[in-house]
């Protein structure tokens, strides 16, 4: 297999204070499969009976990173800035003003800083700022690109042309079960922000992410090579891609790259970390539930190795998956013992943030 056990056991470990949470790290520059982690879990040695009767260990029979569907919340901005600046409704020194509030559509949406507002973004900063005015213009504007006057089938198609080129829409290829992820198919100002029927699994996100970051939309896979009882090697594999890296202009890859290093350099969980790392958080809302927090991104900013996507469900917010994914790449870049981010846990430096409407 192309996993690293090692780095996979300390990425369950520090998902473990969660009750469903997703890690998955990918070899940036070969799209194997460095580390997949669902939670929870259980040991194999455990009786199949006590799995089943004790409430403690219900859903760990679900491979969530493969098989749960959740919004992908802010993430999917990316999407939308690549659908925007590649149908040429944005450029990336446009600037779009952020009052707080969306006055274009008759609902009104409110920006997730409301009642305060970002002021006037370009492309990078909207995706640093996840300033969700500036995608709902995004998503108006591929509405009319067609006819010049808003309609929805439209912007949901243009929606789900650029969702496709990054396999959102497809199976990533894994050799295990896996869940089609669905784009949106109605709402297409809603959908620029991840909002409206967006659903997707981890692993898509994963593969998605790595897209953004390297031009290569990979078929993943498990398998590494098949050896016979002497150790002889019979078969190798090895992950074929498609490059999609003329989707885009260099310049225009380069603002959504720089926008999500901006996303990374400012939050508070990464000060004063030594790995640049550029990623983009979510917050995605659950009526009746904690929110579901993500942060897809890849490390070392400028010369990339990995990609990491987390998801942890219901938890409350997007710089807990943050800090997750800190920590993963810390102890992957022997930054970090376990020992210390066991004791980082214990004085609450990670603590929860509970539900928080940021992005």
């Amino acid at each position: 297999l192309t996993i690293d056990s090692q780095v996979c056991a300390k990425a369950y470990s520090l998902l473990s204070d969660y009750k469903a949470g997703t890690v998955g790290v990918v070899n940036y520059k070969t799209g194997d499969i460095v580390c997949a982690v669902s939670t929870p879990s259980y040991d194999m040695e455990d009786e199949p009976s006590d799995l089943n009767t004790n409430s403690a260990y219900e859903g760990v029979y679900i491979n969530r990173l493969m098989t749960g569907l959740y919004p992908p919340g802010s993430t999917f901005k990316l999407v939308s800035a690549t659908a925007g600046l590649a149908e040429n409704v944005i450029t990336t020194s446009d600037q779009i003003r952020c009052t707080g509030i969306y006055n274009d559509i008759s609902n009104k949406p409110k920006c997730w800083i409301y009642p305060g507002s970002h002021g006037l973004d370009n492309v990078s900063e909207a995706i640093r700022d996840s300033c969700n005015v500036f995608f709902y213009t995004v998503g108006n504007r591929l509405a009319q690109k067609k006819t010049g006057s808003y309609n929805d089938a439209n912007g949901i198609d243009l929606i789900q042309k650029y969702a496709h080129i990054y396999g959102l829409d497809q199976k990533t290829g894994l050799e295990i079960s896996e869940s089609k992820s669905s784009v949106a198919t109605k709402y297409p100002v809603m959908a620029a922000i991840g909002q409206s029927d967006n659903n997707y699994t981890t692993v898509a996100l994963s593969r998605y992410v790595t897209a953004v970051a390297s031009g290569k939309k990979y078929n993943y896979q498990l398998m590494n090579k098949i050896v016979d009882a002497d150790g002889k090697t019979v078969k190798k594999y090895k992950a074929d891609f498609e490059d999609i890296s003329d989707t885009l202009t260099s310049s225009q890859w380069d603002a959504i790259h720089s926008g999500m290093r901006e996303v990374v350099s400012t939050m508070d969980r990464f000060q004063g970390f030594d790995i640049p790392v550029a990623g983009k958080t979510g917050t995605a809302q659950q009526t009746g539930h904690a929110n579901h927090g993500l942060f897809v991104g890849y490390a070392p900013y400028d010369d990339p190795e990995i990609t990491i996507a987390v998801r942890i469900a219901n938890g409350y917010s997007s710089h807990n998956a943050a800090t997750a994914a800190r920590n993963v790449i810390s102890y992957y870049y022997k930054e970090t013992s376990m020992k210390d981010i066991k004791e980082m846990k214990a004085a609450g430096a990670n603590g929860n943030i509970r539900n928080s409407v940021a992005d």
